[in-house]
């Protein structure tokens, strides 16, 4: 099988910065889980996170899927790695479109293949495109091919959020899609990040939703209580949280 450009020296770098999602079992090797289907334009589909359970728990339906797994870790975009399932990508076509999102955050670059994905998914679905921004504290594994017009990387040390550009932040415009790939301080970032979001605005966490332990309970408690809904239409559109981002969909109120 080709890989993708620069593949091998990604890897190398990925494991030296991201030991933990790339060992066995890490977020890289995470999948979906499937059941049903439900009406994106039901009445019910924004509902509080208290009010979400936890039934199709993916840990339990996870490993069998082993291609499914090992496909979505071989997605690519332009020659770049894309690590996203193609559920997910369908999914954020059509939020894209819906939403016509002014700015993209994304937290977590990896190779830049994603953020290329989204800045190219903008440029086509959106009547007036905005920019994408990528944050990562190793910038090394993005690759050269990695650019576009409307996208910016940012070396940022996601584990302190006060190394957000304020003024950045303040000047982009709305609507917001905030994209956490990045599974660093996850609600401490969410908590400081909501504060720019505006209502209609989205945020998605995605893979560390997979764990449904306590922290994420928890943590999706405080995202209720900072006003944001999840949206039931993307966590359970092929399925009761068939996404990587499970009851992480969330729109601010």
């Amino acid at each position: 099988m080709k890989l993708a450009s620069g593949y091998e020296a990604f890897l190398e770098a990925a494991h030296k910065n991201y030991p933990d999602q790339t060992k066995p079992g890490g977020n890289l090797d995470w999948a979906i889980a499937l059941s049903s289907v439900v009406n994106a334009e039901c009445s019910d589909r924004f509902a509080k996170p208290s009010a979400r359970g936890w039934k199709s728990s993916l840990h339990a339906k996870l490993f069998p899927s082993y291609s499914t797994k090992v496909g979505a870790l071989a997605m690519t975009y332009k020659g770049l790695m894309n690590v996203k399932t193609p559920f997910d990508l369908a999914l954020y076509t059509r939020l894209i479109w819906e939403l016509q999102p002014r700015t993209i955050l994304e937290l977590g670059s990896l190779q830049g293949g994603s953020g290329l994905w989204f800045a190219d998914q903008m440029s086509l679905l959106c009547e007036n495109p905005g920019e994408v921004h990528s944050f990562d504290l190793h910038t090394k594994c993005i690759h050269v091919n990695a650019k576009h017009p409307r996208l910016t990387f940012h070396q940022v040390d996601l584990s302190d959020v006060a190394a957000f550009d304020r003024n950045l932040l303040m000047r982009l415009p709305h609507p917001w899609l905030v994209v956490d790939d990045a599974h660093v301080q996850i609600f401490s970032i969410f908590t400081y990040l909501s504060r720019f979001l505006v209502s209609g605005d989205y945020y998605v966490i995605e893979d560390d939703p997979m764990r449904a332990d306590k922290e994420i309970i928890d943590g999706l408690q405080l995202v209720e209580q900072s006003g944001f809904l999840i949206d039931t239409y993307y966590t359970d559109a092929f399925g009761s949280n068939f996404t990587s981002a499970p009851n992480a969909w969330l729109r601010k109120s």
